[in-house]
């Protein structure tokens, strides 16, 4: 037995750990599907909110968080061990991207989640100014950071709207 296996070392994916690693970069696996898989991956990131929307505002602002941070760490991760530059597989920056849209939201009917989520998608893809100032960042800071700044901008949105009654 090697160290590294002694030691569950997560720095490749020839380990368990590394596994478990590649699949929370890949949104639970929608990264894998081949074809839209931001889209795919944006999904989690309602399953997520609905899952902690009831819990106190602090709580919901410290897992926020975390798990931000976390898909930092996990895209700059699946950057470095990939050699691709943003790879496609890693969705975990649309999942928080489309869990800080509906955070905080009071409406959570299927409407609002659509509504919500297309937004997301469109501010992701179209990556207009201010949001594509994000991606000049390396690593993981810059793949997570224009979605979560994407998700920010759609969750404005979407409170405009609810406040306006159009939805």
């Amino acid at each position: 037995m090697t160290t590294s296996s002694a030691t569950g070392t997560c720095s490749t994916s020839n380990t368990a750990c590394g596994r478990l690693l590649d699949l929370l970069s890949a949104g639970g696996g929608f990264g894998y599907i081949p074809f839209a898989s931001g889209t795919w991956g944006s999904l989690p990131g309602i399953a997520i909110f609905l899952l902690t929307r009831e819990l106190e505002v602090w709580l919901q602002i410290v897992l926020f968080v975390l798990v931000s941070l976390a898909a930092i760490g996990l895209a700059d991760r699946s950057e470095r061990l990939s050699g691709i530059r943003d790879p496609n597989f890693v969705v975990i920056d649309e999942v928080v991207g489309m869990w800080a849209t509906l955070l905080f939201l009071w409406r959570a009917d299927p409407i609002v989640l659509v509504a919500g989520f297309l937004l997301f998608r469109a501010f992701d893809i179209l990556k207009f100014y201010p949001l594509n100032v994000f991606e000049a960042f390396r690593g993981g800071v810059g793949i997570v950071l224009d979605d979560l700044a994407a998700g920010m901008l759609a969750n404005i949105v979407m409170r405009l709207v609810l406040l306006s009654g159009v939805l």
